[in-house]
Parts: structure tokens; C-alpha cells; sequence
């Protein structure tokens, strides 16, 4: 559901205009970062008045098996449910077919049939994707259909239907690696306008709004990083012809002093750019936790929401031999938050050892880490240090209800990050009124000085792990009361973050009108 609507005094300027929006990073089998961005984007748009399309590069030929010989009805739904499949389970690669697992020749075949494709996709440059070739999947024409009620596609509600591009971002990604850089060409026609959630090399045709969104330049920045160099870079030249939005006045900074070669102090470059034509934004996005609409039924209070995770769900007191399985439960106000993507530039090593260097296991306060480990030397560094250290929890990652649960029973978030685009995780927390311990980026400064967050959002540098250890150690101090009264807590977050979720949503909203009009 809605976390909230909009104002009905308010006339839309995007009423009824067709948008597009890119899927690249719902693909993903993990929802992070700009994941979070690209479903606050469409809820935003659609409570606007707009009408989102989603593009995604996920298709299903109905050339095998002889699926081209059955009724289209039929065909239609097969092809929906093939790409409504690929996005709720994330990108694995194609199935394998019954021929393959019978003759056990799956994993070379697989192998070396995608070796080729990509090959195939290389020689087959430019690429030009006509109106044609872009099949599209109408949600509202999908009566009771099962994947409409799959919690990873909950953003779904939002959007009118979906353009189907065969490995159009792959496509995109290989002409960004290109001497010529010359831009993937789609069919829009029909369409107002085309928002990308992160940069791409593409170019949208019959449209009269492009715009392309810019999170960060960390690839290029940091070198820990999986982006391509030459990829990455040539992705962000391609946002210099469209309107642009940055995530942060860091950002966009850094943009302007690197892409375009402006030199500017402050933001005074973007009040100009403003002043002479809109042609960009700094936007701030909604915070990404969805509060449900019962909770603000009566407008005099506002209901308690207690915990049903799994990971802070009591369990009864009969003891395991062996490992003991209680270890694995949080007590509300008991435990500290990581919550990010585990790879080198989150810190979460430093992180570990400052916790550590804190003593709070030995007082009951846990920290809990979410995030999927990868299988590199990161990953198993902080799976080495965590055998060692039982006041870690390795949470995994989390869907959307758990990290609700637990930004609303943490004592604290904590985010040592070396470099950010914006970072949502403090956002969260200063709109809950949460204290967040973060680095002192560039980004995480902007977001202490929106609004008050200055008083829950403590900037420390990641030089030396014991002042980290003693912030967590003042938090503590501070917070222990917490736990005796944890249902009034509860309802002071989430009363703050309706209001903060209400002012925020109202600016993004107002800024992506001036930018797409």
C-alpha cells in the first residue's frame, strides 16, 4: 500500500503524462541503493497523476518448443509470466532447458551458448531498438495473477505496464565501451519521457523529456569497485545531452568539477544552471521505509508496531544441545544496525573491529549486519571476524517488513562508509528520529544539515576505531531506557517519519515536475 497520498489541493503538472522508467537495477538479485531509489521514483511519479512504464531488458522468445504456434492469448501470458518471474527472483541467467539436464551437459553448454551471445552482441553495434521490437506487458489486463502479490514486485502497484527490450542494457553497457560512444537508439513514440535510474548510454527517440539520473562517481573515485573504468565513465558523458537529476549536492558537484570541467565553490554552478534553464536537479528521494496506511487511521494517535520478524521474535526457553539457537534473536533496543551492501568501501571491517573495541557484546548489545556476503576476500575476512565475535549477527539480506522491524527497534544506526552517493540508511534513520553514527562524507553531511537531523546524526571520521567505539558506547549510555518502554518509542519513530516521509516526498515531487514539464 500507499505509504501516503497526495495532496488533493495539489494540480499535478505530470497528470496524465506517459513516463518511462529503466528496470536495471530491479533486475538485480539484491534491492539496494539505487533499487531503492528507482521504487521511490515510481511511487512518486504515480502519486503525481503520471502513468509509469517500466523498461526492462528482460524478454522471454517464443521461438522454443514450438510456444510460436499457440494462441496469442496464450503466448501474451506465457511471456508475461516468464518476465514477471526473471524480475521477482532477480537475474540468474537463462533457463536451462529439459535437452540440457538430460544429457548433463547444462553447465558447459550454458556456458559457452552465453560466451557466443555476448560475442554476437558485440559485433552487432550500434543497436537500434524500433517500437516493433519492444513487446509490452499491460498489468492491468493480468487478472489475479500470483507475481502482482510477490512482496520483492510490491512496486508493481505503481506501474501501468512494462516495455520488454531484449538485453537492451546490455546493449547500452557494450556501446559504453565504445570509442564512438554512440547511444543505444529506442522507440519511445507515444511516450512523454524516458527517466533513467542510473546513468546509461542510451538515447530515447520521439520523446520530449530525457532525463538521466546521477547517484555518485565512485567507480572512478574508489578503486574497490566491480564498475568497468572506461564503461562507467563514458556512461556519465552520456548524461551531459539530457536533463539530469543528482541525489546529492556532492554529486552534482563532483559532476560538474569532473564530467563537464566547471570549476565551482559550493553549489553556487547549480543555482545558475537553475536560473538559466531547468535542465537539472539536485532531488533529495523519499525514505525507503514503508510504514503501513492502518497505522495513521486515527488521526489523534498513532498505532504501535510491534516486531514480527523472525529476528526479534522470542523463542520458547527450551534449550538446544550444542549451538544454542537464542543467540540468533535481537531485543528491541538491544542490538545496533548495519544496514548496506557488504564490499570494502561500507567499512563494515572497521566497523567490526570498532564494535569489538566497544565491550558492548559483553553488555548485551549486539550489532546486527545485513547484507548478502559475496564469495570474495572481503566476505571472508568479516566472516573470519565474526566466528570470533558472537555479538555479531549476520543477518543476510533482509526483505522489506524485517528491515522495518529493525530500523524501528535498533538503539542505532551505524554507516563508517568511505565514500557515498547520498546514503539512504541515515536518511531513514534521521527521519525516524533514530541516532545514526556515519562518516563524515560529503553525503552524509548534507543529510545532518537538512531539517534537525543534525541532532540525531553524529559525523565521526574513520581514522581510528575507538572513537567510533566510544560514540557507540555514548549511545548506549543514553539509550538504555529504551527497552523498558519500547512500545512509546516505536510510535515517536514512526509519528516523526510520517511527517518528515510528507515534507520530503512533497519536494521531490515539486522537482520532478519542474524537470519533466
Amino acid at each position: 500500500m500507499a505509504l501516503l497520498t497526495n495532496d488533493p489541493n495539489h494540480a499535478s503538472r505530470l497528470a496524465g503524462k506517459r513516463i518511462v522508467i529503466t528496470a536495471y537495477d530491479l533486475e538485480q538479485s539484491e534491492h539496494r541503493g539505487i533499487a531503492v531509489y528507482s521504487k521511490a521514483l515510481i511511487r512518486s511519479l504515480r502519486e503525481t497523476g503520471a502513468e509509469v512504464w517500466l523498461l526492462t531488458e528482460f524478454d522471454f522468445p517464443m521461438r522454443s518448443a514450438g510456444l510460436h504456434r499457440l494462441p496469442a492469448e496464450m503466448q501474451e501470458l506465457l511471456h508475461s509470466a516468464k518476465v514477471l518471474d526473471s524480475l521477482a527472483e532477480g537475474d540468474s541467467g537463462p533457463a536451462t532447458s529439459w535437452l540440457e539436464k538430460k544429457i548433463n551437459l547444462a553447465g558447459k553448454f550454458r556456458k559457452y551458448w552465453r560466451w557466443l551471445e555476448d560475442i554476437w552482441e558485440f559485433a552487432r553495434r550500434p543497436r537500434y531498438y524500433p517500437a516493433r521490437k519492444i513487446k509490452k506487458i499491460r498489468l492491468n489486463k493480468l487478472f489475479d495473477n500470483p507475481y502482482l502479490r510477490h512482496d520483492r514486485l510490491g512496486y508493481l502497484q505503481y506501474v501501468e505496464g512494462i516495455l520488454c527490450a531484449r538485453k537492451i542494457f546490455f546493449s547500452t553497457q557494450v556501446a559504453a565501451l565504445l570509442k564512438s560512444q554512440k547511444p543505444v537508439r529506442v522507440d519511445l513514440e507515444g511516450f512523454d519521457a524516458l527517466i533513467t535510474c542510473c546513468p546509461l548510454n542510451i538515447k530515447p527517440l520521439y520523446t520530449s523529456t530525457f532525463v538521466q539520473t546521477v547517484h555518485d562517481l565512485i567507480p572512478i573515485e574508489y578503486a574497490q569497485t566491480s564498475d568497468n573504468l572506461l564503461g562507467f565513465s563514458h556512461r556519465l558523458q552520456a548524461c551531459l545531452p539530457a536533463k539530469r537529476i543528482f541525489v546529492s549536492e556532492s554529486t552534482a558537484i563532483k559532476f560538474h568539477e569532473r564530467i563537464k570541467r566547471q570549476k565551482t565553490i559550493g553549489h553556487a554552478i547549480h543555482k545558475k544552471n537553475q536560473r538559466q534553464q531547468c535542465n537539472e536537479k539536485i532531488l533529495v528521494q523519499p525514505p525507503s521505509l514503508i510504514i503501513p496506511s492502518w497505522i495513521a487511521e486515527d488521526p489523534n494517535r498513532v498505532s504501535d508496531l510491534r516486531p514480527v520478524s523472525y529476528l526479534l521474535r522470542k523463542k520458547g526457553k527450551r534449550k538446544r544441545k550444542g549451538n544454542q539457537k537464542e543467540k540468533e534473536i535481537l531485543e528491541p533496543f538491544k542490538f545496533l544496525l548495519f544496514n548496506s551492501s557488504v564490499e570494502a568501501r561500507k567499512n563494515l571491517l572497521f566497523l567490526v573491529k570498532a564494535y569489538s573495541e566497544s565491550n558492548l557484546g559483553s553488555k548485551g548489545i549486539r550489532l546486527c549486519v545485513t547484507g548478502k556476503l559475496k564469495k570474495d576476500t572481503y566476505s571472508k575476512a568479516v566472516r573470519e571476524i565474526v566466528m570470533n565475535e558472537p555479538g555479531i549477527l549476520l543477518a543476510g539480506y533482509i526483505d522489506e517488513s524485517t528491515k522495518l522491524d529493525l530500523y524501528l527497534n535498533a538503539m542505532a544506526l551505524l554507516s563508517p562508509s568511505l565514500v557515498e552517493g547520498f546514503g539512504i540508511p541515515v536518511l531513514d534513520a534521521s527521519c525516524l528520529g533514530m541516532p545514526a553514527i556515519a562518516s563524515n562524507c560529503d553525503s552524509h553531511q548534507e543529510i545532518q544539515t537538512q531539517f534537525d537531523f543534525n541532532q540525531y546524526v553524529l559525523l565521526i571520521n574513520t581514522l581510528e576505531s575507538r572513537d567510533w567505539a566510544a560514540a557507540m558506547q555514548s549511545v548506549y549510555g543514553v539509550s538504555t531506557g529504551l527497552c523498558d518502554q519500547p512500545s512509546e518509542e516505536r510510535k515517536r519513530r514512526i509519528s516523526r517519519y510520517q511527517n518528515k516521509y510528507k515534507l520530503i516526498n512533497r519536494q521531490f515531487q515539486n522537482g520532478l515536475e519542474e524537470l519533466i514539464e
